[in-house]
């Protein structure tokens, strides 16, 4: 080779930062700031400070690692409730923590809280990649559980599933390779999961030398050794449950141990011979007795519902009013439409009393049973307004004031209501298409409520009013719960089954009576109660064509969402 040219090698001017001065370059030059040091979580609440006994547990977790299990399901013999699983999980997994290097991942699942809905496992997997330091986080769960199996892969990780509802909620968190080591606690044994190869820890009551401990580290041994006759009647009143009795101990700090006694046995009463379950509710219900300030009886008397309004009876019979009250106000309706408008109220009123029966069932039959009877409700709300709006007899407002009564008593018998819907998230049309036909088919109904008919709702009168909010309510009620399921992230299992159940419910007959209307030729059925017993032709014909399009579509496209949603959670 010759011999290579002259390279000028300066530097002028203000530089700033690091310069590096170099001559003759062959390849690449790559310039870039250091590699992050991969996040490691540390996600374990604080350990218990007054837990006390369980020692066999703890040596059985230890043994647990120690042989290379994956998996461990803490539960409570019976199911029972204030077991101490999560302080006896929680106080391990912090002795342990520096056994797993590379992190702890810790979430509250929610499975048994009765004031909330269980955490659905794509939400945690979510905050595990953040805590773990991704930033590039799927949106669907599939794609969320392989990613979080793939950075866990090789690593020593703690991962702490604390009350899982059951073994679906819990699958798709568990992560892959040998390394990581998966505590979950839950109320029930998950049989699934230990069939699948994972170990079983099944907690009973504390001994009671292990109760007395636990007492000793709260209140001190001096007075416990003053109050031992009181200390050992609380010690069975509580059965020995380790959350039962840190509730004692928090109310002895400012009464005697003998009095608690005596106010714990009058409240526990005959659940002192009964199971463990029954002991933990009566202490805890004597707690929050304990708690609440004092309310005058006389004025909680004046606001309180009576406790016949819940009665499932008076439901029943409120349901029976409703139904005898619209067949009334709709002869006119099925002398025109003949069998079709009959058969329509027996499908009304054969799934509105199987609702209000399938409400009493436990599981996903409560919310099926919850989505007939409410949009059955809906429905006849909307056939007592549309009927004052026609005529204004006294019929009319017979089913209305019917149907108000049965609302009132289904809120009375639903309420106090024991999960609250959380915030969902929103999702954008673009990440699920379908939307768009969910959008579409509820502006098509909200664009025919006001072009198609306009001259019913032209007046500024009481009655012109009423006639459009009896028009207006199935397009914001049963539309505006479609809207609002194809926008936001997918719920449980409950949510989804009450949402496919309403839709169904109401849309349904609907579709049937205004098709089936079709077929007589002067009778036209235009949905919400609204009818016409005239030639189809013309406006009409047009409208309760486009009406039925549009119900179609709106619950064919709604359903098909929630198919979806189920098919990816």
């Amino acid at each position: 080779m010759g011999e290579e040219a002259e390279t000028r090698n300066e530097q002028s001017g203000t530089v700033n930062g690091p310069v590096a001065q170099v001559g003759a370059v062959y390849g690449g030059i790559h310039f870039g700031g250091q590699p992050r040091d991969p996040a490691v979580p540390w996600q374990l609440p604080p350990a218990v400070g007054s837990f006390a006994g369980q020692a066999d547990e703890l040596a059985a977790l230890n043994a647990m690692v120690d042989d290379s299990a994956r998996v461990v399901v803490v539960s409570a013999v019976e199911g029972t409730t204030g077991i101490g699983k999560t302080a006896l999980v929680v106080h391990w997994a912090n002795r342990m923590a520096q056994r797993f290097p590379d992190g702890q991942l810790y979430v509250n699942l929610r499975g048994s809280d009765p004031a909330g809905w269980p955490v659905r496992p794509a939400d945690v997997l979510r905050s595990f990649l953040e805590a773990l330091g991704d930033n590039k986080i799927p949106s669907d769960v599939a794609a969320l559980a392989s990613r979080y199996r793939t950075l866990l892969a090789g690593k020593r990780v703690l991962v702490v599933l604390d009350d899982a509802r059951d073994a679906e909620q819990v699958r798709p968190l568990l992560p892959g390779g040998s390394n990581s080591f998966v505590v979950v606690t839950s109320r029930s044994q998950l049989t699934g999961l230990i069939a699948e190869g994972a170990r079983s820890l099944t907690l009973d009551a504390l001994s009671a030398d292990e109760a007395r401990e636990l007492l000793a580290r709260r209140l001190g041994d001096d007075r416990l050794a003053a109050e031992g006759q009181a200390v050992d009647e609380l010690i069975e009143l509580c059965g020995r449950l380790p959350h039962g009795l840190s509730v004692v101990a928090a109310h002895a700090a400012n009464a005697p141990l003998s009095a608690l006694a005596a106010e714990l046995r009058s409240a526990v009463g005959h659940s002192a011979d009964g199971n463990l379950t029954s002991k933990m509710a009566a202490v805890l219900d004597w707690s929050r007795a304990k708690a609440e300030p004092s309310v005058d009886p006389d004025w909680r008397s004046r606001v309180g519902v009576p406790a016949w309004v819940r009665s499932p009876k008076v439901l029943f019979a409120a349901a029976v009013a409703v139904a005898a009250t619209a067949l009334l106000v709709s002869t006119g309706m099925i002398v025109a439409s003949g069998f079709f408008g009959l058969g329509y109220f027996v499908i009304r009123f054969a799934l509105l009393f199987a609702g209000l029966v399938l409400m009493e069932r436990p599981d996903r039959r409560a919310a099926i049973g919850s989505g007939l009877v409410v949009a059955n409700a809906i429905y006849f709300l909307v056939d007592a307004l549309v009927s004052i709006h026609g005529s204004a007899d006294v019929w009319g407002w017979l089913e209305f004031f019917a149907v108000i009564a049965f609302t009132v008593s289904l809120v009375a018998r639903l309420a106090p209501f024991s999960a609250v819907p959380r915030r969902a998230r929103i999702v954008p049309p673009t990440r699920r298409p379908l939307a768009y036909a969910v959008l579409g088919a509820a502006v098509a109904q909200f664009i025919l409520l006001f072009a198609g008919i306009p001259t019913e709702y032209g007046s500024v009168t009481i009655m012109g009013g009423v006639g459009a909010l009896a028009a207006l309510l199935p397009v914001v009620a049963i539309g505006g719960l479609c809207v609002a399921t194809a926008l936001t992230e997918a719920g449980d299992e409950s949510q989804r089954v009450f949402v496919a159940s309403t839709v169904i419910a109401y849309l349904g007959p609907e579709l049937l009576l205004m098709l089936g209307s079709l077929l007589l030729g002067k009778f036209s059925y235009l949905g919400g109660g609204f009818w016409s017993d005239g030639e189809i032709s013309g406006s009409w014909g047009g409208f309760a064509i486009a009406q039925a399009v549009a119900a179609a579509a709106l619950m064919a496209s709604t359903l098909v969402v929630l198919r979806r949603a189920a098919e990816s959670s």
